[in-house]
C-alpha cells in the first residue's frame, strides 16, 4: 500500500492511497482539488473514492471539483448536511474499497465537530482533526465529554497504530505539552527530532500511537503528574479524567494559542 502525503494550504495534509498494481486511488479529506489532481497525474492514477472525516472547508473544499473531474467517484462521510457525501457511514460501519482491496472501519470520534469520524485499517488511523501529534482538535461543536470519549477510544487501539492526522502542528503542540508536562524527557527528545525533520523539509506526521501515549497531554489525562499539573495550574481538585481533559484543553485554548 502506497500512502502519499499531499501538503496543502499553510499546514494541511491530504492522504492519497493506492496499490502498485492498480491505477485506482483513494484520498482522505481533500480540501483543495489542485494538489490532489497533480498527485494523481504524477502517479498515473484515477480517483475512485474520497473519505471525509468532517465538514470544515479545508477538508472538503476540493470535493466538488474532484467530482467534476472524476464523476464516478464514491464519496464517503458522516451524516451531515454540510458534507457532500453520496455514501453515508456511521460508527462501526465497515467500508469495502475494491480500489484498494481493503476494509476500513468507521469510528465515531465527535468532539472537534458533532459529526466527526475517523477511518481505521491495518493499524492506520485517518483521524482528521481529532488527534494531532502531541495535540488534539479544538472543541468547535462537541463537548469535552465527547472528545474525552474519542481520546479514550483511540488510546485502546494497538500501540503500533500509525496516526495520519491532517495538520502540521507538532512543534507548536510540543511547546504547550512542555508547559503541562515539564519533566517529560520524551518531549524534549521529540522536540529535537521534529525540529530536525522540519528543518530538512520533512513532515512530522504520521506519528505512532505508542509515542503519542508518551508525549501527548490530551491522551495522558490518566497520568498522575498530568493531573497534578492541571490541579496546580487551576488551583482546584479534580478526580474525573474527563474533567482533567477539559482543563487541559481550556489551558491551551485560553493561555497558549
Amino acid at each position: 500500500m502506497n500512502i502519499v502525503q499531499i501538503p496543502a494550504f499553510t499546514d494541511n495534509y491530504f492522504w492519497l492511497m493506492f496499490e502498485d498494481n492498480n491505477k485506482s486511488a483513494v484520498v482522505v479529506d481533500p480540501g483543495d482539488s489542485a494538489p490532489v489532481i497533480k498527485s494523481l497525474m504524477d502517479n498515473n492514477l484515477e480517483l475512485t473514492d474520497i473519505l471525509i472525516t468532517h465538514h470544515h472547508n479545508d477538508h472538503i473544499g476540493g470535493v466538488s471539483k474532484l467530482k467534476n473531474v472524476f464523476p464516478n467517484v464514491n464519496i464517503f462521510g458522516p451524516s451531515d448536511s454540510r458534507i457532500p457525501a453520496n455514501n453515508i457511514v456511521k460508527d462501526e460501519d465497515i467500508i469495502k474499497l475494491d480500489s484498494l482491496n481493503e476494509e476500513f472501519r468507521v469510528l465515531d470520534v465527535r468532539g472537534h465537530t458533532n459529526s466527526h469520524i475517523a477511518y481505521y485499517f491495518h493499524k492506520k488511523l485517518f483521524c482528521g482533526d481529532t488527534l494531532f501529534s502531541c495535540g488534539c482538535g479544538r472543541l468547535f461543536e462537541g463537548s469535552h465529554i465527547d472528545m474525552h470519549k474519542a481520546m479514550t477510544r483511540i488510546k485502546k487501539l494497538p500501540t503500533d497504530t500509525m496516526i495520519y492526522c491532517a495538520h502540521e502542528y507538532t512543534l507548536d503542540n510540543i511547546g504547550f505539552a512542555k508547559i503541562v508536562d515539564p519533566n517529560n524527557n520524551d518531549l524534549i527528545e521529540m522536540e529535537r527530532e521534529v525540529q530536525g525533520i522540519l528543518d530538512n523539509g520533512g513532515f512530522s506526521v504520521p506519528s505512532k500511537l505508542e509515542d503519542e501515549l508518551k508525549i501527548n497531554p490530551f491522551l495522558r489525562f490518566d497520568v498522575p503528574n498530568i493531573k497534578q499539573s492541571v490541579q496546580n495550574h487551576f488551583n482546584i481538585n479534580i478526580n474525573d479524567e474527563a474533567e482533567i481533559f477539559k482543563y487541559i484543553r481550556q489551558w491551551k485554548d485560553k493561555e497558549y494559542d
